[in-house]
């Protein structure tokens, strides 16, 4: 476990090198007050076990792959099925032990750089890469930035998200999330992976009230955006959660919106990829031999001015 604190606002993140470099916990303060705003399992079977990716990095896909079923360079493969259905889901770094490279602290920032060497030996991606994760705390900001080097001597195929499930001490039904300018991808009811059509929002940003029961949602911020800012907007406490990620091309252009009916938390997951795409291609990475791509996400916790104004000001946008 490494975790950066900042000693001057008491604010810190916890994660976990030995298990995909996951994120565990995020503490940040808005105003006088500190939240942890990430869900997480607590005992240690069920943060080995993770069922649901939380925290998790998606390395070298994200989503599901139906079949687990693919074919690049002319050539079919066949990932490793899920017991749970007939399909891949979320790559395979998640239980892989990451290198702790470099550490700096300060007394108000620290940082960490993980880094891990896929060797080609997993079933179904017989691809070489290097991850390089550099996690950082300053000015009460978390930030993660993610370098993927091919290291083969032969392209290959990869992608890249995140799976944080982000709450307040609020009720999830009473919040709002805030989008960027946006298409909706069509998801099928199965697999949830695109069916080819995309529904262009109305621009500027749109309101989103987190009341419905259920929410699986993959959104496309295109090519021209070059750094968007999704919102988790709780009235209530009075506080936002502020997810930022570059995006455009070769960059974190989806976002995938998922809360489960039982759930006390919404999973907010910047990607490089729609689901499936070692299938469809929609967004998805091909770096020939000594090629990388790199990018960066990162959360901000804001205390809103008043939960009545605030309220009144989403209503009206709506």
């Amino acid at each position: 476990m490494v975790r950066l604190v900042s000693f001057k606002t008491g604010e810190f993140v916890t994660i976990l090198p030995s298990l995909g470099g996951r994120v565990h916990e995020i503490v940040l303060k808005a105003g006088k007050r500190r939240f942890s705003i990430l869900e997480s399992p607590q005992s240690a079977a069920d943060i080995i076990k993770n069922d649901h990716f939380a925290g998790a990095k998606l390395i070298p896909f994200a989503g599901r792959i139906p079949e687990a079923k693919y074919e690049f360079g002319g050539k079919a493969h066949r990932l490793t099925v899920d017991p749970r259905g007939n399909f891949a889901i979320h790559g395979f770094v998640t239980d892989k032990l990451f290198r702790i490279a470099k550490s700096t602290a300060g007394a108000d920032h620290a940082s960490v750089v993980l880094e891990y060497t896929h060797h080609g030996k997993t079933k179904g991606y017989p691809f070489k890469f290097f991850v390089r994760l550099t996690f950082s705390l300053k000015n009460s900001v978390f930030s993660c930035t993610t370098e993927i080097r091919n290291i083969d001597s032969k392209p290959l195929p990869v992608g890249d998200g995140w799976h944080p499930y982000f709450r307040t001490s609020g009720p999830i039904g009473k919040m709002f999330l805030s989008l960027p300018s946006h298409s909706v991808v069509e998801v099928t009811p199965l697999f949830k992976v695109p069916t080819g059509r995309t529904i262009k929002s109305a621009p500027g940003r749109v309101i989103i009230p987190l009341n419905r029961k259920e929410m699986d949602s993959v959104f496309d911020f295109g090519e021209k955006q070059r750094r968007v800012t999704t919102r988790l907007i709780d009235p209530t406490v009075g506080v936002e959660i502020q997810i930022w990620q570059e995006s455009g091309r070769k960059k974190y252009r989806y976002l995938v919106v998922y809360r489960s009916p039982a759930g006390s938390s919404i999973a907010i997951e910047p990607w490089t990829s729609a689901p499936d795409a070692f299938n469809n291609s929609m967004g998805l990475l091909i770096l020939k031999p000594g090629a990388k791509f790199k990018s960066s996400y990162g959360v901000k916790l804001r205390q809103l001015r008043s939960s009545r104004s605030r309220g009144s000001r989403i209503e009206h946008k709506r």
